[in-house]
């Protein structure tokens, strides 16, 4: 693949490879992802089946660029001046390599989160053209069927995923009912749509060495009630990725805004039987590790459970 790849960067972008290494740890099993170096320059390759639905997140990334979105990181543009190319069988996207650390491991500071905030209004004030594929909120999560597809298979399983599914199953499969049950609720209230990242927490924001706030991985930008992304700092999914002081921060930033407690119930819920179907489905050693830890407290599943409508 490195020299594949290194021939679709010369053909289609005029970048040189010195070197082209993968990455591993992304949580986009349809991608491979590249660290590339040229003399002067670094990039970030993402490598997908050709048609791959997900190719879009480049486009709308390159857009939010243009129109004047702050802390985007936008792809590199082609030779003919498109966001991505096809070559034979894959997809290949280029993106300048941020050198930092994720808003996780850096931890974001009072102005940090407050720059935070004001992206995320301006990004939710921000209309895409209608020629870009964005999906619309269906509130109903696909994973609602993983999970009870599971639970019909995990009699006939051993090992941790089996053992912790039959020590909680009674919680899960009353969080998935109370999914669908908040999905149908929400549908009726015609909450107005708006561009959302959709996974707007802080693994997927980098802190570079300058400390510039950049906000990466566009592959879930989905048009649903603001409350999709506001989930992450209302709460969050984890206590560990955002405390009171720093949800105060970010709405300083934000500005004012009415959170609607039915939208931030169902996107919670949503949130833990995404993570609970897809990862108990993977079934890999990483994601039994996450599996088990879905369970524990302060961990989605539990705030989750304790929200409140």
């Amino acid at each position: 693949m490195s020299r594949a790849l290194a021939g679709t960067l010369r053909r289609h972008y005029g970048i040189d490879a010195a070197s082209v290494a993968p990455i591993s740890g992304g949580q986009d099993d349809a991608a491979s992802v590249y660290r590339v170096e040229t003399r002067d320059s670094r990039y970030l390759v993402k490598v997908r089946p050709a048609g791959a639905s997900r190719d879009v997140a480049a486009s709308i990334a390159r857009h939010l660029r243009d129109v004047g979105v702050g802390h985007v990181v936008a792809p590199v543009a082609t030779l003919a001046d498109t966001a991505s190319v096809q070559d034979g069988a894959v997809a290949v996207t280029v993106y300048p390599f941020v050198a930092g650390r994720t808003g996780v491991e850096a931890g974001l500071s009072s102005e940090q989160w407050r720059e935070l905030g004001a992206f995320a209004r301006r990004l939710h004030s921000t209309r895409l053209p209608p020629g870009l594929r964005v999906g619309r909120e269906t509130y109903r999560p696909r994973e609602i069927d993983v999970v009870r597809r599971v639970d019909a298979a995990i009699a006939e399983h051993d090992g941790e995923v089996a053992e912790t599914w039959r020590r909680h199953r009674d919680a899960i499969l009353a969080l998935v009912d109370r999914t669908e049950t908040l999905g149908r609720e929400l549908a009726q209230r015609s909450l107005r749509l708006v561009t959302c990242h959709a996974d707007l927490h802080t693994w997927n924001v980098l802190v570079d060495d300058a400390g510039e706030l950049w906000v990466v991985d566009w592959d879930e930008v989905v048009l649903a009630p603001k409350e999709r992304d506001l989930m992450f700092v209302v709460g969050g999914i984890s206590e560990r990725l955002v405390a009171p002081a720093d949800t105060v921060s970010f709405f300083e930033g934000y500005g004012d805004a009415e959170v609607d407690p039915l939208a931030l119930a169902y996107y919670r819920h949503a949130w833990a039987t995404q993570d609970i179907g897809s990862y108990a489905e993977r079934g890999d050693a990483d994601a039994v590790r996450i599996f088990r830890n879905l369970f524990e407290a302060g961990e989605i599943v539990e705030l989750a459970c304790a929200t409140m409508t």
